[in-house]
């Protein structure tokens, strides 16, 4: 261990708590499917219905830009997916083209997480930041120092590729439904497990995380700064 990390200590964050997951869970993920559910509830286009979805996200990230010079990974991915809808239906003038639309984004996204494996770091590395560390600089800084640990580099690689993996699961999912029922209703069923998928990664991931801490607390004595 190079003697930087003895002269230059990092300050104590604050304890991570799943609470802290709330705002941006709220802003960009419920507040987008809630407008456009209420929007096309109430008679609204399903284009201007997904348009207006983006707003939550967006502006949230606007915000995000103002305070520190950064963008939220989280609602990029919301606005993409509900962009995405956006033009494919203003396009084909058929909300049923959502179903190729969502296939090539979640390819899209998928071989993103892969792709990010041949990087320094991968795309989890950062998301994972995002939401942890938010704007605060001392957790960011604190984030950016586990690199150092083998453990905490391949725990993040491999649930990157994990991640990605997933992606093109949903894929053969969505596309094995639209051989079998309507693409309206297949529009119905795929995000709810879409949904499921995520929260089981969310799962899986926050497992993961919590095992490797205890793995450098126990091995490497580390007091896991977040």
């Amino acid at each position: 261990m190079s003697a930087a990390f003895h002269t230059t200590p990092i300050a104590p964050a604050r304890p991570f708590r799943p609470a802290m997951l709330i705002p941006t869970l709220v802003v960009d993920g419920l507040l987008p499917v809630a407008l456009f559910k209420g929007l096309e509830a109430l008679g609204v286009a399903p284009v201007w219905a997904l348009a207006a979805g983006c707003a939550p996200p967006l502006l949230n990230n606007l915000r995000t830009w103002i305070a520190s010079r950064r963008l939220d990974p989280v609602g990029l991915l919301i606005i993409a997916s509900l962009a995405s809808g956006v033009a494919a239906t203003m396009i084909t003038g058929s909300l049923g083209s959502r179903v190729v639309t969502d296939c090539l984004l979640n390819g899209g996204w998928g071989a993103a997480f892969l792709g990010s494996l041949l990087l320094a770091r991968p795309l989890m590395f950062y998301l994972i930041r995002a939401l942890v560390a938010g704007e605060d600089a001392t957790r960011t800084e604190a984030w950016n120092g586990l690199w150092r640990y083998a453990a905490f580099r391949a725990t993040l690689r491999s649930t990157t590729a994990i991640w990605g993996l997933v992606y093109f699961a949903e894929i053969a999912f969505e596309l094995g439904l639209a051989r079998l029922i309507t693409a309206d209703t297949v529009l119905t069923v795929a995000p709810i497990a879409n949904a499921a998928a995520t929260v089981a990664l969310i799962a899986l991931t926050r497992l993961r995380m919590r095992r490797v801490r205890e793995r450098l607390e126990l091995f490497e004595h580390l007091r896991w700064p977040l």
